[in-house]
């Protein structure tokens, strides 16, 4: 009685330990990606994400800051107004809304006083923020 030969035998042993190799590198991946906090999984959409001003227009007798964001991408992303002033201080306005990919959307500030300097714009994606002077 004949065995298979060492050569076979080294090939298919080395052949089973690749798959199984395989086949756990894929499920530990899955495995990771299904258990990460949900912060960490929106920096992948970060890395594509990019908005821009369309319009900002402060309407000063009213105190109203009027501006149209267009996202150019298809992430989605959560938009915190900064109004600045003249004289240093920053205001923040949550706007409470999400701009969805490839979307035009415009908002309203209320509330801004004459010394304003500039308005900028941040998201969820820390690296990814705009800012206007804004037209009168």
């Amino acid at each position: 009685m004949k065995g298979i030969s060492p050569i076979v035998a080294s090939v298919l042993l080395i052949a089973i330990t690749m798959t199984i190799a395989g086949v756990l590198a894929y499920w530990s991946s899955t495995f990771v990606e299904k258990s990460l906090p949900v912060e960490n999984r929106t920096t992948a959409d970060c890395r594509v994400a990019q908005f821009e001003f369309l319009s900002c227009r402060l309407n000063s007798t009213g105190g109203t800051l009027l501006f149209s964001l267009n996202n150019i991408r298809s992430a989605s992303l959560n938009i915190t107004a900064y109004v600045e002033y003249s004289n240093g201080t920053i205001s923040e306005n949550p706007l409470n809304t999400t701009l969805v990919g490839n979307s035009i959307r415009s908002y309203t500030v209320t509330g801004v006083s004459s010394d304003f300097s500039r308005l900028l714009i941040k998201t969820n994606c820390p690296e990814l923020s705009r800012a206007s002077v804004c037209g009168g």
